[in-house]
């Protein structure tokens, strides 16, 4: 307990251990709530009232420090690349300093956070596994509601706002249950759980991202039958996938069809949001291919070039021109039409530059958000969602550690061999 003296005087006791469990325990569960949104012109979640709260908590506990040179750095890049499209036409002032704000406060609130808990990713990461697990628990019952009403089969999503959003946030969690059922055999139940809810999901994104997790997961274990059984399996999913489900091998089927024929003619909506967008950004990576269009210009971009997409007037007619044009449907092609080549080589390098490989917890905890990261790359569009900074800053941290970890284990091998025959 600790006394702080307000400004009227007043004597107040704060007990600064449940501020901070507050802190976290909001911050947990509020990435799990980005269904709940206060519909005004910006579209506000209920995220991002926790973040502001937060905010001023973690101010109340002296724990908002100078930023790093770093995160500045970011920062200033992201300024200077929407600065660049607003001066040459292509961008916005609006919609850069949407974006730049939102990933600059998204980004400070996890450091912030992180710090807060004295960067204790294990608590952090296993937390987050145990509520995504009653994510998905309580995902069951109100998708047999959602069928008793419809009178149909509904994909489930549970409390998320639709079945690939679902499949985002407990993908990291279903990898990670995994892995220690497969190393510790424990945990099984809840391994089923995720499996049965990925499968009534019924999202091609969350099939992909499922084969991702058990080609990692086997390959990782440095054993030739689980060698051996990586494209076995991996076949078997993936065959299994695309009969079962007509609604995977209808959006698989006009993929391929929309690639080899360069047009949109007859695709799915699913399709369309996609290959629409590749065209745009294909398109604006022929004038501008190093830097884009400038951060938050993609949504101009689509405008600019709907026109020239082949078989688009269908979707027009129809009222479904601009699907997914805020967010590219992808973050992969977004940052391509925003930031160009150099952008998207920065997510990739920071992809790969701090994976942990290898075995251990250190590795599962890295793979669990290896996946994540590659269907967002693949079909999730937006720069801040709740969950964004929360899992890059543990795939940072987590490398940090493990490094810090490495020297120490080789020094006890080390000792162990001298006393060797």
């Amino acid at each position: 307990m600790e006394q702080v003296v307000d400004p009227s005087g007043v004597i107040v006791r704060i007990h600064y251990a449940s501020l901070r469990n507050f802190i976290f325990w909001s911050t947990l569960i509020g990435l799990f709530t980005d269904i709940l949104t206060i519909r005004v012109p910006v579209g506000i979640t209920l995220f991002d009232g926790i973040m502001i709260m937060n905010l001023i908590l973690m101010l109340m506990l002296g724990n908002l420090v100078r930023i790093p040179v770093r995160i500045l750095s970011i920062m200033l890049y992201l300024a200077v690349s929407g600065g660049i499209g607003i001066l040459l036409g292509t961008d916005t002032i609006m919609l850069a300093a949407k974006e730049v704000l939102g990933i600059s406060v998204s980004m400070l609130y996890a450091y912030y956070f992180f710090r807060m808990i004295g960067n204790d990713i294990e608590r952090a990461f296993t937390t987050y596994s145990t509520i995504a697990f009653w994510f998905a628990v309580i995902a069951l019952p109100v998708w047999v509601a959602s069928c008793i009403y419809s009178r149909e089969f509904i994909r489930l999503r549970g409390l998320a706002a639709e079945p690939t959003a679902f499949c985002i946030l407990v993908l990291p969690a279903y990898y990670w249950y995994a892995y220690r059922y497969f190393t510790f055999r424990v945990q099984g139940a809840r391994v089923a759980v995720f499996t049965l809810a990925m499968i009534l999901a019924d999202s091609t994104n969350g099939f992909i991202g499922t084969i991702l997790g058990a080609t990692l997961l086997l390959s990782g274990r440095r054993n030739l039958k689980y060698l051996f059984a990586v494209p076995v399996v991996v076949g078997a999913i993936t065959t299994l996938v695309y009969i079962s489900s007509p609604d995977v091998r209808l959006r698989v089927d006009d993929t391929l069809r929309a690639v080899v024929r360069q047009d949109v003619v007859g695709s799915n909506f699913s399709t369309y949001a996609i290959m629409s967008n590749v065209f745009v950004a294909r398109q604006v990576l022929k004038e501008s291919p190093f830097l884009g269009n400038g951060l938050g210009s993609h949504p101009l971009s689509h405008e600019r070039f709907l026109a020239e997409i082949p078989g688009v007037a269908r979707f027009v007619r129809a009222g479904f021109a601009d699907l997914n044009a805020p967010e590219a449907a992808s973050l992969a092609i977004r940052t391509l039409s925003e930031l160009g080549v150099l952008g998207f080589s920065g997510e990739l390098i920071f992809v790969f530059y701090f994976h942990v490989g290898g075995k251990g917890s250190r590795a599962a905890i890295s793979n669990a958000i290896l996946v994540v990261f590659f269907l967002k790359l693949l079909r999730g569009g937006h720069y801040f969602p709740a969950d964004q900074f929360f899992f890059i800053f543990i795939y940072i941290l987590n490398h940090q550690l493990h490094k810090l970890e490495v020297p120490s284990i080789l020094r006890r091998a080390s000792s162990r061999l001298q006393w060797c025959p």
